[in-house]
């Protein structure tokens, strides 16, 4: 297990209450540094996720204002990533935090390190995937950018790529 004290203090399974707080604009720069850090350390973005952060924006806003609220787990990722920074160095926290947690996803987050793992990373994971992460995979590496892929959510809300042909069925029915 990685961590400190922080990292490793016991806390019940459950979401970590936060009703009525709110998270400032520091909170919110510190949990893109973990979004953006995904990017970088898969090499898999354009513009170190830049193009993704008003959606992902968009997520931490309805995740916040709605039930059930995540400000408490996003706040103790913070403390979490404050401690595995001063611990590691900022390079190596995330690559701990990533690739060497020992976080069995498959068992109920009992320590906060658990919690900013499942509740936060792997959420912040899932969604650099569907707005489309893997678009850019190798091109660090000489590969090329994907075509005609706009991630699983089918494409831009910008509608600024055609769609690749429209579908038109055979027999409409009325």
């Amino acid at each position: 297990m990685i961590g400190g004290p922080v990292c490793n203090e016991a806390l019940s399974a459950e979401l970590i209450f936060a009703e009525g707080q709110h998270l400032t604009h520091q909170n919110k720069e510190a949990l893109w540094e973990i979004f953006e850090a995904i990017g970088k350390n898969w090499s898999n973005t354009n513009y170190d996720s830049n193009n993704q952060r008003s959606s992902w924006f968009e997520m931490i806003k309805a995740k916040t204002e709605n039930a059930p609220n995540y400000t408490g787990e996003y706040v103790n990722a913070i403390y979490v990533l404050n401690e595995l920074k001063t611990m590691y160095g900022k390079d190596e926290a995330f690559k701990k935090l990533f690739f060497e947690s020992g976080i069995d996803n498959s068992q109920p987050p009992t320590t906060r390190l658990a919690h900013c793992k499942i509740y936060v990373v792997n959420e912040f994971i899932r969604m650099q995937i569907m707005a489309g992460g893997f678009k850019s995979w190798g091109t660090k590496y000489g590969g090329e950018e994907a075509k005609n892929y706009h991630g699983f959510l089918a494409g831009t809300r910008y509608n600024r790529t055609p769609k690749v042909r429209s579908y038109t069925p055979e027999n409409p029915q009325s």
